[in-house]
């Protein structure tokens, strides 16, 4: 399982900017990201290749931040994003497990979606089973 940052912002012009400027003066590289906002803030969900660091960073900047076990899930090569999802949900949904949040991603140079799952082990059994798992 991988570890998802979720760090809230202040929705203003610049905020990312600055929060990328952080992590790039760290050394610390961005995997896959994906933002959500509301009125006051922006939600930034991301992996990274070293969490341990930019956790200590986030602690060290007073950062208001949350830690999510997610999967990463290989989309089969060749078959596009609908044809993947609809596999990928069925395969799951049939099975009890229920995908609460997902977004696309590159790992290891792979066509990838990022997954936050009800069942971790379950999910993970699942699709190890199928050889849909990426392995970290």
């Amino acid at each position: 399982m991988l570890k998802q940052i979720s760090v809230y912002l202040y929705n203003n012009p610049g905020e990312l900017a600055k929060f990328a400027a952080l992590l790039k003066e760290n050394e610390i590289e961005i995997r896959t990201l994906t933002v959500a906002e509301d009125d006051e803030y922006g939600l930034v969900l991301f992996l990274v290749d070293d969490s341990d660091k930019c956790i200590d960073l986030l602690d060290k900047e007073g950062h208001i931040y949350s830690i999510t076990e997610v999967i990463a899930v290989k989309i089969k090569s060749g078959v596009g994003h609908t044809k993947s999802l609809l596999e990928l949900s069925e395969l799951l949904g049939n099975n009890g497990v229920n995908i609460e949040y997902l977004y696309n991603a590159i790992i290891k140079d792979e066509a990838s979606l990022i997954l936050k799952i009800d069942n971790n082990k379950k999910a993970i059994d699942i699709l190890k089973k199928e050889n849909l798992l990426l392995e970290e």
